[in-house]
Order: C-alpha cells, then structure tokens, then sequence
C-alpha cells in the first residue's frame, strides 16, 4: 500500500495561518489536497492535523484526517505517527509520501514520477523531486532550497547556499529541491527515531538527516515546480496564477 499523507498545522513562522488562506474559495491546504487526490500512484492520502483549526477544515472539504496535536521536529516526523496510527486498522504500508500542505499547485505526476523513481531504485530508501535552476536570482534565493546530485541522480546536499559555488547559468546543472519525499516504510520508521543532525538544524532543512544517517535518496528532474506559499507574497502570485487560468 502507498499513502500520501500531508503533515499541516495552523502555526507558521514565517505566515501563520498560510495553509486556511483563501485561493478563490478554496484554501491552500485544500488546494494542495485535491491536486495530491489526483495522483495515480496514491492507495490513501490523510491529512496528519497538527490541532484542531486544521482538523476542522480539512475534514470541512472532505478528507480524511488523523489527529497529532502533538509537537514534533519535522514534517517527516509527524507524518511516521500518522503511519503507525493507519497501520493499527489498515494494514502495513509500503511506501509513504510526504506531500507538503503548502503547494497548491503541486503536479499530480509529480508524486507519481517520485514513487516510480524510488521502486526503480532498490539502493534508495527515499526519493524526492527537484528541477533546474533557471536564473540568478533563484540561484541566489536562500529560500529556494538546491540540491547538489551525484553521476547516479542520488542527492549528495541539500543547502540555501548557491551551490555548486562557481554555476554560471550555462548548463543544467544547478537544481532546485522540490519539497516533496517518498519514503520507504522502514526508512521513514528509522527517521523518526533519529536525533536531528546538525546540518538539519544549521540549514533549516530535513532532508539532511536522511544524508546524515546514510540513507541513499534517489532525486526525479521534473519540470514543472508547482508554486508553494510560503510567504503573504508567494500567496499574491497563486491568486494571480489561478486568476490567469479557465
């Protein structure tokens, strides 16, 4: 069985509140969860509520939710609590998707180009997309996430820094990391039961456990990168996207 599951909590550090904002009547959190229904490789997709605000809505627009109103160090953490709770009733899971809840205009092939990626891959216990970098200014941007890949497509960092130090622009070689992780069920198991590693807190990034603790992640160049909401501006530009749209 492969279950999508979006961790989401109310609280935000940098835009409280983003994943309830409005997008043309409908929220960012469930923008982002219809758009995840539609992916072909998903058995199940819940939403792992981090209190009742979220909860409240997500079940408003019909999804299903588990209750974890606990804290937790990261999304991937809180999402290992909602596995063990659906295996109680539902049976073991094989592979687990960690769909942010701030992407509402994720691409449904997009979670299933990364499942694909990860079954192809026996070496890899997780697998997460990431597209070419395409100008200066992203390169630059310590909010958008690079990924730095080996000969075999496998990650070998994660930072906000502009890495690889001395990329011009001339090749595609530079990618943006996309957040989004397909984990094997006992890869996602161990995580949780991880310390956050040092690198994971210096860069504000989780992903970096998994590299830390030796886990091979498999990365999927796509192209399209959806558009998250991170911030009162990133919102303005869905709306304006959304607006542009039939």
């Amino acid at each position: 069985m492969i279950v999508g599951a979006i961790p989401a909590r109310y609280a935000s550090t940098r835009f409280p509140g983003k994943l309830l904002a409005d997008l043309h009547g409908r929220s960012v959190l469930e923008r982002t969860w219809r758009r995840a229904s539609r992916s072909a490789s998903l058995d199940r997709l819940v939403i792992a509520a981090g209190d009742e605000v979220i909860a409240s809505a997500a079940r408003g627009f019909g999804a299903e939710v588990i209750e974890l109103f606990q804290d937790f160090n990261s999304g991937s953490d809180r999402i290992a609590e909602a596995v063990r709770r659906l295996e109680d009733d539902a049976g073991r899971c094989d592979i687990v998707v960690n769909v942010q809840g701030d992407e509402p205009m994720l691409d449904p092939e997009t979670v299933d180009k990364t499942v694909a990626r990860l079954k192809d891959d026996p070496s890899a216990g997780a697998a997460t997309p990431v597209t070419p970098i395409r100008s200066a200014d992203e390169f630059n941007d310590p909010s958008a996430v690079k990924a730095v890949l080996d000969e075999a497509g496998r990650a070998l960092y994660f930072s906000r820094a502009a890495v690889p130090r001395g990329w011009d622009g001339a090749d595609r070689t530079a990618f943006r990391h996309i957040g989004l992780y397909a984990y094997r069920r006992n890869v996602l198991m161990d995580f949780a039961q991880q310390p956050p590693c040092r690198m994971e807190l210096y860069e504000r990034l989780e992903q970096l456990r998994l590299l830390y603790y030796g886990v091979k992640v498999a990365a999927v160049v796509v192209e399209d990168a959806g558009m998250g909401v991170d911030t009162e501006e990133g919102l303005e530009r869905v709306r304006r996207l959304l607006e542009s749209r039939p």
